[in-house]
């Protein structure tokens, strides 16, 4: 029984070392950096764009569509995700959201910026984005 506990408490007290360094983070420039572009075997005629968001506080980007899916993961910040005809959508790390081909979006950034990873489904035949007017 004493072994038991002792093992117990050796586990514990193990959880309780202290926590290694953060891993160091790329910081890249402010606004959209596209860090990845290959085309998708599964789908001829289409490619996948990853792009890194770095954008300062309160930041816009302007309302645009895209021909593909666009998948957007938040790291760090906050930002509000406006898209036609639905309700606002704020990301805090650790959210995402998808938005569907064709639909009409825009956003900011929250009051510290925002990090995030952003990826775009593209038909090779067209721009990866089109831009709208207000």
């Amino acid at each position: 029984m004493r072994r038991a506990l002792a093992a117990v408490g050796l586990v514990a007290t193990a959880g309780c070392a202290s926590s290694p360094a953060p891993i160091p983070v790329y910081a890249p420039p402010l606004g959209i950096n596209q860090v990845l572009e290959g085309p998708i075997e599964s789908a001829p005629g289409h490619s996948l764009i990853v792009g890194d968001l770095n954008m300062p506080a309160g930041a816009a980007i302007p309302r645009h569509y895209h021909y593909g899916e666009e998948f957007l993961y938040v790291l760090g910040g906050s930002a509000t995700v406006s898209r036609a005809g639905m309700a606002d959508v704020v990301l805090e790390p650790g959210k995402g959201l998808r938005i569907a081909p064709g639909v009409v979006h825009w956003g900011k950034a929250g009051p510290q910026g925002v990090r995030a990873v952003s990826s775009w489904v593209k038909d090779d035949t067209k721009p990866l984005r089109e831009a709208v007017g207000d």
